[in-house]
């Protein structure tokens, strides 16, 4: 099986002739805007004293444009169409699977607060054994790994403050995405809570936007689900801990992770979208520049020969019986609908709650939702954790409860602002840490850009679970451009994106290409040196600040790579200020920095807390520093560098070392089983 790109008015790629060297090949008004942007973005000045135009307003303008243009029949009403959410047939299919694989844990994942809330008679001094703060990558992989490993009667819960979310109820329509955020975006009170238990985290800083997840499965219900494993030279750079200098220590816990999220490779030119950047990269190999199809954690049938990839029909269907995952989890084909970023409404995303989340509920761990922890407490033998439950009442209304509860090790998987910013909280004369602590934080290089005017088709206009015509969207990302032979600081990865159904209408308007067909979405990553650093507000809630960013040498290049795309497209490339030119990352890491000592880091390459006392004493016993004694981080966190490259299975593969090497822990022998 080959590509399913259908013929259409973009069918044949204008004639690409190279007359001179890209770096110059532009019309005079590209270079025009092109100088106007460099020279605004030079002058830190004229960027903060300039009136800067609301989204509102941007869109409201881009409007006006397009009520003049003569637009192809039935434009408008599709996009009246993108205003309206209901139900469907993918959508009923996904909610009746997902409560037929719930029915073993008595209907949901999550096990009722009153569990945690009331306390529990044991032999052992603490609630909890082993408490894990968080449901991501890291945290998940920690508790399905060492709930396995567990001796019968200890007990081990994990803490995560969004709630759970069932595919086929994702929001679809931008209303919908609003009224999900956690936080304000707009107005006079931006930044408050609006929902305690909201999926999208968007926190905004003077100089960058950080986006994740907030629930059951943290950032993995809305990641665009590529796995990436990062060049080798990531980890030779000395920052990195001496045990993980080598990729090749890390190699079989990536395949493990691989295996235990079901990657698998894209199918070529799959999808417009996957063969215009496929294109531009052939168009950009006299630059170092190599394609390849991406790696995602994303349901695909198998046909019949067992090699190939089988999407829906060309109408969109999706029938046939449920796959059933590695973790026994029942689950649907991707029809290649483009919603990946706002949620999977198909129920084809392998997110945690179809892989690790399960795997540690079988071994009997506990995963109570809506529990937002605030700070801890150290013990004389463990951790005493400090958390507010939030409940929904029949009016849509929050009641919040606050609560604490003890155990033994704690395990913080609350992102990299989360786990920093909790740890900043709890500093005290028993719970010393690092100065180091709230540095080498990354955006990861992550920047967005735009190419309009495309001379291929891209259609990146997210259809979620309805059916709907040929050609497909696909995924959200789904191929890999990279510059492997430049030295690592130049090297960079430009990924192309869809556009969520949900936002379609916004980004068509501004980019005046209402169906998104000839609009391409480049979401790019590279080596942003790691120079950001989380301190706390007078509120309590940690802030991001990194004076230069918006001028740093990177940001330069990585806005040079997307122009240079676009070029190769025969478009052009803008990017929005809508945003008020902020960076925006989806990968925030960084905050405790793995090290080999307290000095350069917050913990060791096992994710444990370096104990700050004296600047960092050593343990005489094994003449190493001395740590907090089971108190561990496990998250994006840890990476003292940005790693270029989406991160989701390295952290992954890190907290399943992690893991393996806690279970060899002499201290706590009488927790685990020996195999």
């Amino acid at each position: 099986m080959t590509g399913r790109v259908v013929p259409s008015k973009y069918d044949v790629c204008l004639p690409y002739v190279l007359v001179e060297p890209i770096d110059s090949f532009m019309t005079d008004q590209n270079s025009q805007s092109h100088d106007t942007a460099r020279s605004a973005e030079h002058s830190s000045l004229n960027r903060r004293s300039a009136i800067r135009l609301s989204a509102a307003a941007a869109i409201a303008a881009a409007t006006s444009s397009l009520a003049k243009a003569d637009l192809p029949t039935g434009t408008l009403s599709e996009m009246l169409g993108r205003r309206q959410t209901g139900g469907s047939d993918f959508k009923l299919t996904a909610i009746t699977d997902y409560h037929a694989n719930m029915a073993e844990f008595g209907g949901q994942l999550s096990t009722p607060i009153e569990r945690l809330l009331m306390p529990v008679a044991r032999q052992s001094p603490f609630q909890f054994d082993i408490l894990i703060v968080g449901s991501g990558y890291g945290a998940s992989v920690s508790a399905a790994r060492l709930a396995a490993a567990l001796r019968p009667g200890a007990r081990l819960g994990v803490l995560e403050r969004g709630r759970e979310w069932i595919p086929g109820t994702f929001p679809d329509r931008l209303k919908d995405v609003t009224n999900a955020s956690r936080l304000e975006l707009l107005g006079r009170n931006k930044g408050e809570t609006h929902d305690p238990i909201g999926l999208f985290d968007v926190r905004q800083f003077d100089e960058i936007s950080i986006l994740a997840g907030s629930g059951l499965g943290g950032s993995s219900l809305i990641n665009a689900n590529v796995a990436y494993r990062p060049d080798p030279d990531v980890f030779h750079q000395p920052v990195w801990p001496q045990a993980l200098r080598d990729r090749a220590f890390l190699d079989p816990y990536f395949e493990l992770a691989i295996a235990e999220l079901g990657a698998r490779v894209e199918p070529l030119d799959y999808s417009s979208k996957m063969l215009a950047q496929r294109i531009a990269a052939e168009r950009l190999a006299y630059r170092g520049a190599r394609f390849e199809p991406a790696t995602l954690t994303v349901t695909r049938a198998i046909n019949n020969f067992g090699t190939n990839f089988v999407g829906p029909n060309c109408n969109g269907l999706n029938s046939g019986l449920p796959i059933i995952n590695r973790q026994s989890m029942r689950q649907r084909s991707c029809i290649d609908c483009g919603d990946c970023l706002s949620g999977c409404n198909v129920g084809a995303k392998n997110s945690l709650a179809m892989n690790y989340i399960p795997m540690a509920r079988r071994a009997g761990a506990q995963f109570f939702t809506q529990t937002e922890v605030h700070r801890i407490e150290k013990l004389s033998a463990g951790y005493r954790v400090y958390f507010t439950v939030t409940r929904t009442t029949a009016d849509g209304s929050f009641v919040r409860c606050p609560g604490s509860t003890t155990t033994r090790i704690l395990i913080l998987g609350a992102g990299s602002l989360g786990s920093s910013e909790l740890l900043l909280r709890s500093q005290s004369e028993c719970l010393e840490l690092t100065q180091r602590l709230g540095c080498n934080w990354t955006g990861n290089g992550d920047a967005l850009g735009f190419i309009t005017n495309s001379q291929c088709r891209t259609g990146v206009a997210g259809q979620s679970a309805y059916t709907a015509p040929c050609p497909p969207v696909g995924p959200t990302i789904q191929t890999n451009v990279t510059y492997p032979y430049r030295p690592l600081a130049g090297r960079v990865l430009i990924q192309e994106g869809a556009a969520a159904r949900a936002y379609t209408n916004a980004i068509g308007t501004l980019m005046l290409d209402p169906l998104m067909e000839s609009t391409q979405i480049l979401l790019g990553m590279g080596h942003d040196g790691a120079a950001g650093r989380i301190t706390l507000n007078d509120r309590g809630f940690g802030v991001v600040s990194w004076p230069g960013l918006l001028e740093s040498d990177y940001r330069k290049l990585i806005r040079s790579e997307f122009e240079q795309i676009a070029n190769a497209l025969g478009g052009n490339y803008r990017f929005l200020k809508i945003f008020d030119d902020k960076m925006i990352s989806v990968h925030p890491l960084g905050g405790c920095a793995m090290a080999d000592d307290p000095l350069h880091g917050v913990v060791n390459d096992r994710g444990q807390v370096f104990d700050g006392r004296h600047g960092g004493d050593v343990d005489y016993q094994t003449g190493l520093p001395r740590v907090h004694s089971g108190l561990y981080v496990v998250d994006g966190a840890i990476l003292p560098t940005s790693i270029a490259c989406n991160p989701l299975l390295t952290i992954s593969a890190l907290a399943e070392r992690a893991s393996d090497l806690m279970l060899d822990e002499p201290q706590f022998a009488d927790l685990f089983a020996t195999s």
